[in-house]
């Protein structure tokens, strides 16, 4: 909880700094957004490890592969750094470009998730066949 709090307040204040120096320096505002979204991005990753750390041991007692976690993993990544490459390309005034970057993120989620839809589709096999 202190963690959000920290991070909700770090956000309000570059927003708030980054509203004073848009008008002066619009390219400096752009480069200042970049490096907050990534500051925050980092603590972020930072906190993350410890809930990656919890779900290893979930998956691990309840007999499940871990390949499945690791696509779990590689899903949340592609969305976060999709979402975030997109934000930064709108805020940049180049919406075309976030909306192509939005179609090359659901791809790349369609594919890294198509072991996971070849395990249902095995698993639903085997319960027909019973």
């Amino acid at each position: 909880m202190n963690a959000v709090l920290t991070a909700a307040a770090f956000c309000i204040t570059a927003c708030v700094l980054l509203k004073i120096i848009s008008s002066e320096t619009p390219a400096v505002k752009t480069v200042c957004a970049i490096a907050a979204a990534c500051l925050v991005m980092i603590r972020f990753l930072d906190s993350f490890l410890s809930i990656s750390d919890s779900l290893t041991e979930l998956f691990d007692s309840a007999g499940l592969d871990e390949e499945y976690l690791r696509i779990i993993f590689k899903a949340l990544g592609i969305c976060y750094l999709t979402q975030l490459g997109c934000d930064i390309c709108r805020d940049c005034g180049e919406s075309a470009i976030a909306s192509q970057l939005e179609l090359f993120g659901k791809a790349a989620l369609l594919i890294v998730s198509l072991p996971l839809f070849s395990a249902a589709a095995d698993m639903i096999k085997t319960l027909l066949m019973i």
